[in-house]
């Protein structure tokens, strides 16, 4: 598949890193020795790579999203220390990943944002005026006391 690209090797090696690392072009790139400019454009030009790319960030999303669910519903083994001694351990579960997993899968969970965009303008426009009111006074005042700032 890569390997009429002439930078074949080079570009298999960083497909793997970028598996291997959760998807993280930076760290593949320092991991193979390879500039991100090189892959982008190895990515621009070769179809084949840049789906090979993108197949393997989804599957490196997919690993987050399951450690995810594996801290929420399994939750991790924390230690608990008495004058500086492991005693035992808790399990702590984490209510914000459960969250998350929700809003990605129940709309009606997600945060409903609105904004009014012609109220949005309006308020700039009172803002600006205010401001430029503002400079106004005040370089009048700064000429009747004969004041410089």
């Amino acid at each position: 598949m890569l390997t009429r690209f002439k930078r074949g090797r080079k570009a298999r090696l960083f497909l793997q890193e970028l598996r291997q690392n959760g998807g993280f072009v930076g760290k593949a790139c320092e991991a193979v020795k390879v500039s991100k400019q090189s892959v982008y454009a190895w990515r621009k030009r070769h179809s084949i790579f840049a789906g090979a790319w993108d197949r393997l960030v989804d599957l490196a999303t997919e690993d987050l999203e399951a450690e995810a669910r594996r801290r929420a519903y399994d939750g991790v083994e924390e230690p608990v220390f008495y004058q500086g001694e492991v005693c035992g351990h808790i399990r702590k579960f984490s209510d914000n990943l459960l969250m998350f997993t929700l809003k990605a899968r129940k709309p009606e969970y997600r945060d409903k944002l609105t904004v009014d965009v012609s109220k949005l303008d309006s308020d700039i426009e009172r803002e600006l005026a205010l401001l430029a009111t503002g400079r106004q006074a005040e370089a009048s005042r700064s000429t009747e006391t004969g004041s410089i700032h």
